[in-house]
């Protein structure tokens, strides 16, 4: 990892950490933007960056930082409700990076990016959210001993609307930024190969 990489990855950790702390408690699971956040980090810094940040972020909250929602920290949060949805990141991250790779695995410098890209961006973003519900919502309701109909009342219903804000503006600030981080980060890289050399 270069150290644009290593920035790139450090600034979505941050993020993260910042997304914690603007909350909206709804219940077992409160709505943070750091969904978008997870998001915004696979589809502008791609699988590997995305998958650092989120680990990074997840290490330091499980060894007691107060960064998770609320201003908490420690390994039992992930024994809580919110402990799929925390876990669920590290999935939902790179699989969003995943599609927006592809965008730039034939040429990490791309001038703008065409409607076939912005379609893969979406697709990045639709994916990444759906895998954390797969993952948050089971394990919420397992920890809360629900049945199905509360689990999804209570970890789906009222995420929704929020949620589609969120991919909204995560495919925007996608279409608008994606070219430059990947720029900047290709440039670090091609930076460091050059002076190996």
């Amino acid at each position: 990892m270069n150290l644009r990489s290593i920035i790139i990855t450090a600034l979505f950790a941050a993020l993260l950490v910042a997304g914690a702390y603007i909350i909206i408690p709804v219940g077992p699971v409160p709505i943070t933007l750091q969904t978008a956040f997870v998001l915004l980090a696979g589809i502008l810094g791609g699988r590997k960056i995305a998958g650092a940040a989120v680990a990074i972020y997840l290490v330091l909250g499980a060894v007691g930082m107060p960064i998770f929602s609320g201003g908490i920290g420690g390994f039992a949060h992930f024994a809580g409700p919110t402990g799929g949805f925390l876990i669920s990141w590290l999935i939902a991250a790179p699989i969003a990076g995943w599609f927006t790779d592809r965008i730039f695995r034939n040429s990490a410098k791309k001038e703008q990016l065409t409607k076939k890209d912005l379609l893969w961006i979406i697709f990045g973003t639709i994916s990444g959210t759906i895998a954390i519900y797969l993952i948050g919502i089971p394990y919420m309701k397992m920890i809360l001993d629900f049945s199905w109909s509360q689990a999804i009342t209570v970890g789906l219903l009222p995420f929704i609307p929020g949620d589609l804000l969120k991919a909204v503006a995560v495919v925007l600030l996608g279409n608008l930024f994606a070219v430059r981080v990947r720029t900047f980060i290709h440039d670090g890289a091609q930076n460091a190969s050059d002076a190996e050399h």
